[in-house]
C-alpha cells in the first residue's frame, strides 16, 4: 500500500497584533501581523528631497538603499500598524531621523534601524488613547548612544514645546546607575549599564506611578525612589523620540526598531509579546 506523503510548508509566526490585537499604536520596521502589508515608513532622500513609501521587505531586501543611492534617507513617517492611522510623522525635514546613511541602511544588531540624533529628531502622533489614571503597556526596542543624567532620552513622550509635561518614558543616569524615569519620578534603578540594543516594557494597571513596572530584556527593574504621583495628563500631542519633561524639552539619542503602545495592561502576556521580539531581533 503506497505511503501518503504531506508536504510541510513552514508558516510565518504570528505577529505580536495576532495575538496581542488591540494596540493604539504599533510602529516597527517589520511586519507585527501576518495580515499587513502595507509600507513601514515613507522616507525622503537627500539628493532631490522625494519622498516614497517603503514595505518591511523593501527596507531590507536593497530597494530603499536603491531609492536613495550614494545618499542620506529620513523617516518622515513611521506608519501605523495597528489599524488607527496614528502615523508618527516629523514636523519637518530637520525633525526626521535617519535610516539611511552614504547609501546604507542603518543597522542595530544586524536589523534596520531608525536613528535619533538627539537634537531636534521626533515624529509627532497626536493622541493615543493615554488621558488620566487608564491602564497602559509600552514595548519598544531601542539603543541609546547616551544616558544623560539631567535631560533623559525618551522614546515616547509628550511633543516638545506642550505647556505641560506628559507620561514621558525617560532613560537617563541617575546617581551613577541607568534608570527609569516616568514624568520625572517613579525611578527604576539599575547597574551601569552598557549601550547596545534593549527589549523594554512599561506596564501600568492604573493608580499611580508606584504601580508601573519597568522590564528591561525580560527582566523586572527594582523602583528605586521617586515621588508617587498620579499620571492625571491630557491625552495629546505625543511624540516618539521626544518629550517634553518638567519644563525641559529632551530627546532620545540612538537607534529605536519597534515601539507599541496598548491603553491596557498586558503583564499576563508580557512575556509571549518579549518572546516574539526576542525571537525578531536575536
Amino acid at each position: 500500500m503506497p505511503m501518503n506523503h504531506r508536504l510541510l510548508v513552514p508558516t510565518q509566526p504570528p505577529g505580536i497584533l495576532d495575538f496581542a490585537p488591540g494596540a493604539a499604536a504599533a510602529y516597527s520596521l517589520r511586519n507585527l501581523s501576518r495580515s499587513y502589508a502595507g509600507p513601514v515608513v515613507t522616507v525622503r532622500r537627500s539628493s532631490d528631497d522625494a519622498e516614497d513609501d517603503f514595505t518591511a521587505a523593501e527596507v531590507s531586501d536593497g530597494t530603499l538603499a536603491a531609492f536613495c543611492g550614494a545618499g542620506d534617507g529620513f523617516v518622515y513617517r513611521w506608519w501605523d500598524q495597528s489599524g488607527n492611522a496614528r502615523h508618527a510623522v516629523a514636523a519637518a525635514d530637520a525633525n526626521e531621523p535617519q535610516i539611511v546613511d552614504a547609501g546604507v541602511v542603518i543597522l542595530e544588531e544586524g536589523k534596520p534601524a531608525i536613528d535619533f540624533d538627539g537634537t531636534d529628531d521626533s515624529l509627532d502622533i497626536g493622541a493615543i488613547g493615554l488621558s488620566g489614571n487608564t491602564p497602559r503597556s509600552v514595548f519598544a526596542v531601542a539603543s541609546p548612544d547616551a544616558y544623560p543624567s539631567s535631560t533623559g532620552a525618551p522614546f515616547l513622550g509628550r511633543k516638545v514645546g506642550s505647556a505641560t509635561f506628559g507620561q514621558i518614558f525617560e532613560l537617563c543616569v541617575e546617581s551613577g546607575q541607568f534608570a527609569v524615569r516616568i514624568i520625572g519620578n517613579a525611578i527604576f534603578l539599575d547597574a551601569a549599564d552598557n549601550l547596545q540594543q534593549r527589549l523594554w516594557a512599561v506596564l501600568f494597571p492604573g493608580g499611580d506611578s508606584a504601580a508601573i513596572s519597568v522590564h528591561k530584556d525580560g527582566a523586572q527593574l527594582a523602583y528605586s525612589s521617586g515621588s508617587v504621583q498620579t499620571l492625571a495628563t491630557v491625552d495629546s500631542d505625543f511624540s516618539v523620540g521626544a518629550g517634553t519633561s518638567l519644563s525641559l524639552d529632551v530627546y532620545f539619542t540612538g537607534t529605536m526598531q519597534e515601539l507599541l503602545v496598548y491603553p491596557v495592561e498586558l503583564s499576563a502576556q508580557r512575556e509571549r509579546i518579549e518572546g516574539n521580539i526576542a525571537w525578531s531581533y536575536s
